[in-house]
């Protein structure tokens, strides 16, 4: 579950060298301090290896001078939650109670294409729904409670985006109405589900379903122009059953993930289904991602709420496991966790540089303005509110911009980078690689 503007892809896939047998714990936890020291981070790094932890680590926690954690603290770690979906479905679908072609008619007959769509396609993100997390008029109706009734009919709003098999397109909706259907086949409420079939067997003490009242839940937060971290209003988590209501600590996610891929939950035959198609480029799988980190082919999922960013994922190839969750953001979860591989292989990685650029009122002036360019088919507007910079393109909620060099911004969180030339009136934007020159009109 995230915010759009200037989506890009959750992980970076690039050219490796190394198969690397020595982990170089040492450099990662070098690498952590870094973003520690500098106040750019703070959450929960944890790696296992052959289901056995070989590092773990909190980090910025001091930042937060009220709130008090333990080990039992847990993180929400969004989109993760849609793992244990996948496992529920396919459980029912072990035992008989559910196949993979049943139709969504079946059990909600007025949803859009419910004659047509899938299990499969729902588990696959191939069914055509939208996406109820997401309305263009209020992209925060969700921080509230809403009914059933009020999220079944923005579903059926949306409609069908693309023909049921067509292709694929990440919907929250898919995996809402999985939770549904497992609580309607096990005559059971999902976070019962999530404690009988997962928690309990594998003893997992520290992961809650937040449609019930959870207890000891690490809040998400931001930092300010004050440069203090504030606490973020997140997702009313009850909204989002099944698609990312979740919360837990990082050993109990590497105890799920590394107990799927041992098939202590489901058999072999299943958790291959689940994988993605790599020859068929497929990025999602049914309940599990690709995770390319150059060489190092990862399988597993990104999280994402208003707040916390969440990663994790399972190497075959060395049953290297990994979990981080940062809960405050200013060094982003896919640069964090790249970094985080590049040490423990050894290979190259820019580490970041941080330093302190004042900026003044007549800087803003300079910066504001519409700029557009026409090789991209959005204008881009600057504004400033409360000395903070902000970037929106048209039709998108506003970005907060923080300043890394003289003239020079970023979002890290979706790899923007903005660098303004105030002689020429003109801004350079960089996303993913591309990099376009665009004009204030």
């Amino acid at each position: 579950m995230t915010l759009r503007l200037f989506y890009v892809l959750l992980f970076i896939a690039a050219t490796l060298k190394s198969t690397a047998q020595d982990l170089h714990l040492d450099k990662v936890d070098t690498f952590v301090s870094l973003i520690e020291n500098n106040n750019r981070g703070i959450g929960s790094l944890t790696i296992y290896k052959g289901g056995k932890s070989i590092y773990d680590r909190n980090f910025g926690q001091a930042s937060i001078t009220d709130k008090e954690i333990n080990k039992n603290t847990k993180y929400k770690i969004g989109s993760i939650t849609k793992t244990f979906t996948a496992v529920l479905i396919f459980d029912l679908i072990e035992n008989g109670s559910l196949s993979l072609e049943d139709k969504l008619e079946k059990f909600y007959p007025d949803m859009p294409g419910a004659k047509k769509i899938t299990i499969l396609e729902m588990l696959h993100h191939s069914s055509g729904l939208g996406d109820f997390a997401w309305t263009e008029d209020n992209p925060d109706w969700l921080n509230q409670k809403v009914t059933e009734k009020q999220i079944f009919d923005e579903i059926k709003k949306q409609g069908l985006i693309f023909t049921p098999g067509e292709k694929q397109e990440y919907s929250n909706s898919g995996y809402y109405l999985l939770a549904k259907i497992a609580e309607k086949v096990s005559k059971k409420e999902y976070a019962v589900l999530i404690n009988e079939k997962i928690c309990l067997p594998l003893g997992l003490n520290n992961t809650v379903s937040m449609t019930k009242e959870a207890k000891n839940i690490y809040e998400s937060y931001t930092y300010g122009a004050d440069k203090r971290w504030a606490e973020v209003e997140d997702f009313y988590f009850p909204n989002t059953t099944g698609a990312g209501d979740l919360a837990a600590t990082t050993a109990d996610m590497l105890t799920f993930i590394n107990s799927l891929f041992t098939y202590k939950i489901l058999k072999k035959e299943t958790v291959e289904k689940m994988k993605p198609v790599i020859e068929n480029k497929e990025y999602f799988g049914m309940g599990l991602m690709q995770m390319p980190m150059r060489n190092q082919m990862f399988y597993g999922h990104g999280g994402d709420t208003k707040g916390t960013h969440s990663a994790l994922g399972y190497n075959e190839k060395d049953k290297v496991s990994i979990a981080i969750v940062l809960n405050g953001e200013r060094y982003s979860r896919n640069q964090f966790l790249l970094g985080v591989l590049s040490m423990m292989y050894e290979e190259d990685f820019e580490l970041p540089i941080f330093k302190d650029v004042e900026v003044t009122r007549a800087n803003l002036d300079m910066y504001a303005g519409n700029y557009s360019s026409p090789e991209l088919p959005i204008e881009i507007s600057i504004f400033y509110d409360q000395g903070i910079l902000y970037a929106q393109g048209t039709d998108q909620p506003p970005l907060p911009l923080e300043v890394y060099d003289t003239h020079k911004y970023q979002f890290e969180q979706a790899d923007v980078k903005l660098e303004f030339l105030p002689d020429s009136k003109q801004m350079i934007f960089k996303q993913g690689g591309m990099v376009f020159k665009m004009t204030k009109k």
